[in-house]
């Protein structure tokens, strides 16, 4: 397991480490006995097939928040946020960046690499 210990300068606004605090609470409720760690990961495009109406619907490119189990991680890169570790999986574009920030507006998280 090979993790990218390169440095980049990671930070959250308010708004999206309130948003990955309040989505880590739910998955740790859900799923107690689990370490998990709160991943970010980018998504060229993803699809979503509603259960009710089989209609299926395409997303992206976007931006997500999952949870993953700690012992689970690859080669993401762990920064920290607060008293959190959280796992970042870059793609290759943004492999380079020296900085990046973290936002969330408007229902989706928004990245500015710099």
């Amino acid at each position: 397991m090979m993790r990218i210990d390169r440095k980049i300068e990671v930070s959250f606004s308010a708004s999206a480490e309130d948003y990955i605090r309040r989505f880590m609470k739910v998955a740790e409720e859900t799923m107690p006995n689990a370490n998990l760690v709160p991943v970010i990961e980018w998504y060229i495009s993803k699809k979503f097939t509603s259960k009710a109406t089989g209609e299926v619907r395409t997303f992206g490119p976007g931006v997500d928040v999952g949870a993953i189990e700690q012992n689970k991680l690859t080669d993401e890169v762990i920064v920290p946020m607060g008293g959190l570790k959280v796992a970042i999986r870059l793609p290759e574009e943004l492999q380079s960046a020296d900085r990046l920030t973290f936002d969330y507006s408007d229902g989706s998280f928004v990245v500015a690499d710099h």
